[in-house]
């Protein structure tokens, strides 16, 4: 039997149950319950399962994109059957979907393809369609389409150019989109002031506290948090909403040019360096929620999938204000300012004063902070859009403005990642002269990075390794794990599997 027939026969009898990220169950927010009720038509215990499988499809979600799959084409929380569904292109690639425990869903376009053609059928549509008029775009992973959403008054002409359009590869579909608006007329805050424009400017111009976070420097640690970039541009002195001084903007993608306002790279992401005094919790306010741990599993960065819920927390309009995620990397007009990579959620209001606040799941992980939507619509309603800043993309910002690690604070605190269920080797899926080392998640603060390692050539970046080898031979294999307070290694050592899978 070849190499390769004994790779396809390894994949197809892994059991799926062991690869299934279920977690235990875990103690959520009374009002987010409450929330997720009322939105879903479930009692506590279903509400409770539902948020279990929507974190369980988190993580799953992250060991699929990990491998990099070819074929690749978006995921989502399916409400109906409380599983993870992966788009593939490939059928060769099902069985890496279902290793991971998740659905695979045959589709004609890899997300990779339906990307690539976004940016062009956008550009087309703006040239046809004038300035102002194509609000947005997202790939819409569950119909394997592009969508372009323009001004309502613009969607007939849209219609009859898509009509037109012969040589377009990939499916596209035409909606009616509403102007966005900054939560706080393009300034916000909650429990924050920037004192430098009530100067420049008068009137009163409040932000959010996103998530808190500290610059990690070769001498060690600058306070501070990350909120959205038209918070503030760099050197604007902040307050609190009471009027004692907090910080100074020192990284933002905002910024007057000439007089006319401008955002860098189409981001709407800022860090604040709090002063002397001050101490950044791995915490959020919950109002109502009360005082909410930021998780340090995953780093408290997990991406909640389309389909999954997401709350929002906010000074002006307080919280928690649920639903579930829509889109995820939405190019979309905000103010009349392009904004890419952005997270959309339907069903979230917002009042001024509530941008920069955070976006963070039932298992308290911080999806991002808001850039704006439909402003003044509170209480929540069908209809309210949210978009929020991604917060990797603002803290990878922020370190690359600042030269060193901008790292999110969680309730792991300033220490080398840990691990659990390191096995390796992982009996269950090892034998027939080959191995599988695997890891159940880490636990860590700041930007993480994953890496395997081993004697037989195989590497990987992912939650495993896997490989051949041979009658007799020593395996060694060392996974390493780094974050910007230190790096973490664990090893195996095993002769070759010989035992039947």
């Amino acid at each position: 039997m070849n190499r390769k027939r004994i790779s396809r026969l390894i994949m197809s009898i892994v059991p799926l149950a062991c690869l299934t990220a279920h977690a235990a169950t875990q103690i959520y927010d009374p009002n987010v319950l409450t929330q997720v009720e009322a939105i879903y038509g479930l009692n506590e215990e279903a509400a409770i399962a539902r948020l279990d499988n929507e974190h369980a499809a988190s993580v799953q979600a992250w060991r699929i994109e990990q491998q990099d799959l070819p074929s690749y084409a978006g995921s989502w929380f399916d409400s109906a059957t409380q599983n993870l569904h992966v788009a593939i292109a490939d059928p060769a690639d099902f069985d890496a979907v279902e290793r991971a425990g998740a659905v695979p869903v045959l589709a004609a376009h890899s997300l990779k393809e339906l990307e690539a053609a976004r940016n062009a059928i956008e550009s087309r549509f703006s040239a046809e369609l004038g300035d102002g008029n194509v609000l947005g775009s997202h790939v819409d992973v569950q119909a394997n389409a592009v969508v372009i959403g323009v001004r309502s008054s613009a969607v007939e002409q849209a219609s009859a150019f898509l009509s037109s359009l012969t040589d377009i590869a990939v499916p596209v579909r035409v909606q009616s989109a509403a102007d966005a608006g900054f939560s706080s007329n393009l300034y916000g805050a909650d429990g924050t002031q920037n004192a430098t424009w009530v100067v420049n400017f008068g009137g009163s111009h409040p932000c959010s506290v996103g998530a808190s976070a500290e610059e990690v420097t070769g001498s060690g640690y600058v306070a501070g948090y990350a909120t959205a970039g038209h918070c503030g541009e760099v050197t604007n002195s902040i307050e609190t909403s009471a009027g004692a001084s907090l910080g100074t903007v020192a990284q933002s993608t905002f910024a007057f040019v000439g007089g006319a306002q401008h955002f860098s790279y189409n981001e709407d992401g800022g860090w604040v360096g709090t002063d002397s005094g001050w101490t950044p919790k791995p915490q959020i306010n919950g109002y109502t929620s009360g005082t909410l741990n930021v998780s340090g599993t995953w780093a408290g960065m997990l991406d909640a999938p389309v389909g999954t819920t997401a709350c929002r927390y906010g000074e002006a309009s307080q919280g928690p204000h649920c639903a579930s995620v829509t889109a995820r990397n939405v190019s979309v007009y905000v103010g009349g300012f392009l904004f890419n990579g952005m997270i959309e959620v339907d069903g979230i209001c917002l009042e001024p004063g509530d941008s920069g606040g955070p976006l963070v799941t039932p298992a308290n992980q911080v999806q991002g902070t808001v850039t704006g939507g439909t402003v003044g619509s509170c209480p929540d309603s069908s209809g309210d859009v949210a978009y929020f800043q991604p917060i990797a993309t603002t803290l990878n910002s922020a370190t690359s403005s600042l030269g060193n690690p901008v790292a999110m604070l969680t309730s792991h605190g300033r220490s080398a990642p840990t691990t659990s269920a390191f096995l390796c080797p992982d009996v269950a899926f090892s034998g027939g002269f080959s191995y599988w080392c695997d890891f159940s998640s880490y636990d860590s603060q700041g930007a993480t990075s994953v890496s395997w390692t081993s004697n037989t050539g195989a590497s990987s970046s992912g939650s495993a390794v896997h490989d051949f080898c041979s009658v007799g031979q020593t395996v060694n294999v060392t996974l390493t794990l780094t974050n910007p307070y230190g790096t973490t290694h664990k090893y195996g050592s095993f002769t070759c599997p010989d035992y039947p899978l």
